[in-house]
C-alpha cells in the first residue's frame, strides 16, 4: 500500500477477523493455557503430594487412587515438611532459569542431603523406623519429580518455549504478506 497524503489523519482500516480465525485463536489459546497448567510447579507439587501418600492418578478417571487399599499413608508432618521444602525450589523462578548442569548437579546434591538426612533424623516421627523401602519410596519420587523440573530450566529451554510459543501465537494472526509470516512462527525452536 502506497502511502497517500491526502489520506493523512483518516484511520487505516483493519482487515476483518472470520469468525473461523478467531475460534482457531482461541482453541490456540486454550491449548497453550491447558499444556502451561499442566507443567506448572504448582501442579507438580500437587501430583508430588499425591505420590508420597500412596496414590496414582487414574488415567480413565483422573481421579487418585490408592495404589495399595489399606496401606497406611505416610506422617501429614512428613507430607507438609516435604511440599514445603520442595515448593521453594519447584517454582517459576527455578523453571524459567537458566541453570547449568553443574548448577543443577548442586542443587540436587543438597536436595539429596537433605532427604537423607530428614528422613534418617525423623524417621520415628513419621512412623518409617523400620520401613527403609518406603523411605526409598518417598526419596525417589521427590528427587525423580524435582531433578526433571530443574532438567527443564538447563540452559533456559523452558522459558525458550513457553515464549516461543507466546511469540507463535501473537504471530498467527499475521497476514502472510507481513513480516514473520506463518512458517516464520514455526521455526521458534530456533
Amino acid at each position: 500500500m502506497e502511502y497517500n497524503p491526502e489520506l493523512e489523519g483518516y484511520p487505516i482500516p483493519q482487515q476483518r477477523k472470520e469468525p473461523d480465525d478467531i475460534m482457531a485463536a482461541q482453541m490456540q489459546d486454550e491449548r497453550v493455557r491447558n499444556f502451561v497448567a499442566q507443567i506448572s510447579p504448582e501442579h507438580q507439587l500437587m501430583d508430588l503430594q499425591w505420590r508420597i501418600k500412596g496414590y496414582i492418578r487414574d488415567p480413565m478417571s483422573g481421579e487418585w487412587k490408592k495404589v495399595t487399599e489399606g496401606a497406611a499413608e505416610p506422617s501429614p508432618v512428613l507430607v507438609s515438611r516435604y511440599i514445603s521444602y520442595l515448593s521453594s525450589l519447584l517454582n517459576q523462578n527455578t523453571t524459567f532459569s537458566n541453570l547449568s548442569s553443574t548448577e543443577i548437579n548442586g542443587i540436587m546434591r543438597l536436595i539429596i542431603e537433605w532427604i537423607v538426612d530428614d528422613l534418617e533424623a525423623n524417621a520415628e516421627e513419621y512412623g518409617l523406623e523400620k520401613e527403609y523401602q518406603e523411605r526409598t519410596r518417598i526419596g525417589h519420587i521427590m528427587l525423580n519429580n524435582t531433578f526433571m523440573v530443574m532438567k527443564r530450566s538447563q540452559n533456559g529451554m523452558e522459558s525458550k518455549r513457553i515464549f516461543g510459543t507466546m511469540n507463535m501465537n501473537e504471530n498467527m494472526g499475521q497476514q502472510p504478506n507481513q513480516k514473520g509470516g506463518f512458517l516464520e512462527t514455526l521455526k521458534f525452536w530456533k
